[in-house]
């Protein structure tokens, strides 16, 4: 979700189903319907949304400037089908990047949030901060929070900020709507560091911190913000329109079992531990309750403002490493900018980006899990020579390694059978990962999903291997509870940003 600023609000919110699952953690995701655009690496497909009442979806399509709007339907043999039944016409505005949807009537140019009836009809226009890149709406479906990442273009940097949009009542819901920005203006750099904050050198906090991502507790009072580059959430009071905290997320310690990582692009599946720091820099976050408490799950994918640097070429402290370990991370990307622990101007500890896993925090931020290698170890074992692929060609193996390897880049909640599951998409890898994270200090790998074609020999930029290749980077999920399913089954939909494909799953539990 990069530099295009639109928002289209139609209002949503994570639903949770209970279903009998004997197994306690099997649950398997089966492919039931595909919608293709046919248009290759232009998000035609990023972000979705669904609407329970006119049982539709909403996809962002940056190629074309518009939400198209998909039907669930069924095709002649009554099996499901994913039917395009038009587009919203946005107007004279940059690509979107953003859809909501919530049920009743309700959602730019840079800075502005468009309000649509789930018909198309527009409503209403409401100023945002700079560079809006996700909207979403409050469970209770009365408030609509907007990320605006402010991110640097040339000269210009403006602040991050939040946008709360109140909506009015009855049939001044709209038409009564207030909007208000927060920003990080109160936030002084000497706080925020001593809290672990990743910020740039000489830069305002207010301008350096970027909001990525919103998810929203249950009761509709709280939200929490991931500030990707930072290495940070921000918790966001909803009623008080205030930003009351901001939380360091720490370093991940690659060195220890079970925390390892492949570094190197040029030489296959190598998983080992080794002594460098992974930010985990979340981008897609997910809050759900657990007898009482809040959690955050989130997708650890990292992202760089064009200061990483290979290892190999990086000033490292002459004791930062063996030779040998110089050898074998001297491919990884790191941060040229962090890491200097004693001030002398030499990297001391070498940090990379993303911990490639997903990590569950708590409410004030504290880490209470982390999958610590496991997507790498399933992929390789699943994909051998096709690990740690690229997402925009095919015969790409290993090309990730060096950088951020499978990239989770969104996380979604739903519950099947009692349990609470966790679906992580991953951006390179182009596959779901599925955990059951119902104890959420403790949570259990139940599958992994991909309809990408690794044989494929055409490339993925012609029709004919697009048509071939599968569902390529997935970027946006959407969970579907049974009562909003026209199929009468609970769904996963995801938003292929790559392939520029939409994919409707189904469950299945032993």
């Amino acid at each position: 979700m990069r530099k295009a600023v639109l928002f289209r609000i139609v209002m949503w919110a994570v639903v949770f189903w209970s279903v009998a699952a004997p197994s306690g953690h099997a649950v398997e995701l089966m492919p039931v319907a595909r919608y293709a655009t046919g248009i290759f690496d232009k998000s035609a497909a990023e972000i979705v949304a669904y609407d329970a009442a006119g049982r539709r979806l909403f996809v962002t399509n940056a190629a074309s400037r518009t939400v198209d709007i998909l039907r669930l339907a069924r095709d002649a043999a009554g099996r499901p089908a994913l039917i395009k039944a038009g587009a919203l016409a946005l107007g004279p505005v940059q690509a979107p990047t953003s859809v909501a949807v919530h049920n009743p009537d309700a959602a730019g140019k840079p800075g502005r949030i468009l309000l649509f009836s789930t018909a198309g009809k527009r409503l209403a226009s409401l100023a945002a901060g700079a560079l809006p890149d996700m909207v979403t709406f409050t469970p209770d479906g009365q408030v609509i929070l907007a990320a605006n990442e402010g991110e640097p273009e040339g000269a210009l940097d403006p602040k991050g900020s939040i946008t709360i949009i109140t909506l009015g009542h009855g049939a001044q819901r709209v038409s009564a709507a207030q909007a208000v920005t927060v920003g990080f203006d109160n936030f002084t750099a000497s706080a925020l560091k001593a809290r672990g904050v990743r910020l740039f050198p000489g830069r305002m906090p207010a301008r350096d911190l970027e909001p990525e991502y919103i998810t929203i507790a249950p009761d509709s009072a709280t939200a929490w913000i991931s500030l990707q580059e930072n290495n940070a959430l921000a918790r966001l009071d909803i009623r008080r329109k205030k930003i009351t905290a901001i939380y360091g997320l720490g370093l991940k310690d690659h060195a220890r079992p079970g925390q390892g990582l492949d570094p190197n692009d040029k030489d296959g599946p190598h998983i080992a531990p080794h002594p460098v720091w992974g930010m985990y820099m979340p981008d897609g976050i997910a809050a759900y309750r657990v007898k009482g408490q809040d959690y955050i799950v989130s997708a650890n994918e990292g992202d760089a403002r064009d200061e990483d640097v290979k290892l190999a070429r990086a000033r490292l402290d002459p004791g930062a490493l063996s030779a040998k370990e110089r050898r074998a991370l001297g491919r990884l990307h790191i941060s040229s900018i962090d890491g200097d622990v004693d001030g002398d101007g030499d990297i001391d500890r070498p940090q990379s980006y993303g911990a490639r896993s997903f990590s569950i925090w708590s409410g004030g931020g504290r880490l209470v899990f982390d999958s610590g290698d496991d997507f790498e170890q399933r992929l390789a074992r699943r994909h051998g020579d096709q690990f740690n692929a690229d997402n925009d060609k095919p015969h790409s193996g290993d090309k990730r390694s060096d950088n951020k390897g499978p990239e989770p880049e969104g996380v979604v909640l739903g519950a099947l059978g009692g349990r609470v599951y966790a679906f992580i998409g991953l951006e390179r890898d182009s596959g779901i990962m599925v955990y059951d994270v119902s104890d959420p200090h403790a949570p259990v790998f139940a599958t992994y999903a991909a309809t990408r074609n690794f044989s494929s020999e055409l490339a993925y930029d012609t029709p004919a291997g697009l048509a071939r290749a599968g569902d390529l980077g997935p970027e946006g999920l959407a969970f579907i509870a049974p009562a909003d399913s026209p199929y009468g089954a609970a769904l996963l939909v995801v938003a292929n940003e790559v392939s520029g494909t939409v994919m409707l799953y189904s469950f299945k539990q032993d």
